[in-house]
C-alpha cells in the first residue's frame, strides 16, 4: 500500500500561542458556545417547541455539522439547524424502514411537502421538520432543487450499493454538497467558486462520513465500499464483516482517503476566489482534515478505535472562523 497520501494542515495550523489577543478571543467565545442555550438560535417567529425538536435530531445524529451552525451569525443558525434536521430525516428513511414499499411512502410524503412548501397556496404538513423547513424555505428564499435532489439521490440508491468509486462520488455531490449549496443561499452568496468549492468539500465530508461509518455499520450488514474497490484489492464483503483481509481493507480506505483529500485540496485551492461571507459553510473542512489526518497515522485502519473517539476541535473552527479561510 502506497504511504503518499499527504493531508497538508491550512488555515488552522498557526498556533494560537502566537498571537495572544486571538487567544484570548478563542477562549471567551470557546465558553460561550460551550455553553449555548437552544433559545440563542431562536428566531421569534417560529415555534420553540418544533425548534426544539430540529435541534435535538441534529445535535443527537450530526453532532459536527451542528457545531458548525452554532458558529453561523446569530440571525443564521436556526435555519442551518433546520436544513440539517431536513437531512437527517431523508436520511434515516433508509436506516429505519426495513420495508421498501414504507421507504417509498415515506419518500413520496417528503416530495408531496416540497410542493406544498413551495406553493404559495399549499397546505403544510404540521411536523416539526416540515413546518420549520417551510419558514427557512421562505425567508431565506432557498433553492427547490437542492432539497429535492436529496431525497431522489436517497431513494434511488436506498440498499446503498455503489458500482464504483465514480458512483459514490456523484452520490455524496448529491446528498451532501447539496447541503453546502443551501448553506450558501443562506448566507446569500451566488458565486460560481464557491459552488465550485462546495462541491468538493461535500464529496470529500461524504467519504470521510463512509470511512468513519464502516466499523459501527457492521452490525447492520451494510458494506457501502464500491465494488470496483472491492474487486481492485481482492477484498470481499465477508472479509469486511469479519475483520479479515486487512492490509486490503486498508488498501481501499487509503483508495477512498486519496479521492476525499483531493476534493478537499482542490476545495481550499479556491479559498482566495470564495467570497469572504461564504467561508462560514465551509468549517467542516476541519472534521475532513482532522479525520484523514489521524487515518493516515494508524496506517488507514478504518478499524481504529481513536478514531471515532470525539475529538476536541472547537478551537480549531473557531480560529478558521475568525481567520476567515478554510
Amino acid at each position: 500500500m502506497a504511504a503518499s497520501l499527504r493531508i497538508i494542515s491550512r488555515g488552522c495550523g498557526v498556533g494560537v500561542k502566537q498571537d495572544r489577543c486571538l487567544y484570548s478571543k478563542l477562549k471567551n467565545h470557546h465558553a460561550s458556545y460551550l455553553n449555548l442555550k437552544r433559545n440563542a438560535a431562536v428566531v421569534a417567529n417560529i415555534p420553540k417547541k418544533s425548534f426544539d425538536y430540529c435541534y435535538n435530531l441534529t445535535k443527537q445524529n450530526d453532532y459536527e455539522h451542528y457545531l458548525c451552525s452554532l458558529l453561523l451569525q446569530r440571525n443564521l443558525r436556526a435555519a442551518a439547524i433546520v436544513l440539517r434536521a431536513y437531512n437527517i430525516e431523508i436520511a434515516k428513511i433508509g436506516d429505519n424502514v426495513k420495508d421498501s414499499f414504507m421507504g417509498r411512502g415515506r419518500f413520496v410524503f417528503w416530495k408531496e411537502a416540497l410542493e406544498e412548501i413551495y406553493d404559495p397556496n399549499g397546505k403544510i404538513p404540521q411536523t416539526p421538520v416540515v413546518q420549520l423547513l417551510n419558514w427557512a424555505v421562505n425567508d431565506y428564499k432557498i433553492s427547490k432543487i437542492w432539497l429535492t435532489r436529496i431525497i431522489d439521490a436517497r431513494e434511488s440508491n436506498q440498499k446503498g450499493i455503489f458500482n464504483s468509486i465514480q458512483d459514490l462520488d456523484n452520490y455524496y455531490e448529491q446528498v451532501v454538497s447539496s447541503m453546502y449549496y443551501m448553506l450558501l443561499e443562506l448566507h446569500g452568496v451566488k458565486d460560481v467558486q464557491a459552488d465550485h468549492a462546495a462541491s468538493h468539500l461535500g464529496r470529500c465530508y461524504g467519504m470521510v462520513s463512509l470511512l468513519r461509518a464502516i466499523p459501527a455499520q457492521l452490525s447492520t450488514g451494510k458494506v457501502l465500499i464500491p465494488h470496483d474497490l472491492l474487486a481492485k484489492h481482492s477484498v470481499s464483503q465477508e472479509d469486511i464483516r469479519r475483520g479479515e483481509n486487512k492490509k486490503g481493507v486498508s488498501d481501499i480506505a487509503y483508495d477512498i482517503a486519496s479521492t476525499a483529500n483531493s476534493h478537499l485540496t482542490k476545495a481550499r485551492s479556491l479559498k482566495d476566489k470564495v467570497p469572504k461571507a461564504a467561508v462560514p459553510a465551509f468549517l467542516p473542512s476541519v472534521f475532513c482534515e482532522d479525520y484523514l489526518k489521524n487515518l493516515q497515522i494508524v496506517d488507514f485502519n478504518i478499524f481504529e478505535p481513536s478514531l471515532n473517539r470525539r475529538r476536541f476541535l472547537y478551537h480549531k473552527l473557531l480560529l478558521q472562523k475568525y481567520k476567515k479561510t478554510y
